[in-house]
């Protein structure tokens, strides 16, 4: 996401109270703030998009990227590993 510098603190604070969000980061470049979403489906990412993050008028851009598969992730390491 693309936020206004000054805004970006609050933005990021408001958005680590979101149930559907896994993370949220400060980044540099094009787009500062980074969100990872973790949703039921398509149509329940659209409604998050539109109506919880579209409710921020703070947020000047999105872009998205939906993972379709997850090969690899973070967990507790498995006994006898």
């Amino acid at each position: 996401m693309a936020i206004a510098p000054a805004h970006l603190d609050p933005v990021a604070t408001a958005l680590a109270g979101h149930d559907e969000l896994a993370a949220v980061a400060h980044t540099t470049g094009p787009t500062n703030l980074l969100a990872h979403a973790l949703c039921s489906g398509t149509d329940h990412l659209h409604r998050y998009i539109t109506h919880r993050l579209g409710a921020l008028p703070e947020i000047r851009a999105i872009e998205t990227a939906p993972v379709l598969r997850t090969v690899k992730h973070a967990g507790p390491l498995r006994p006898g590993a």
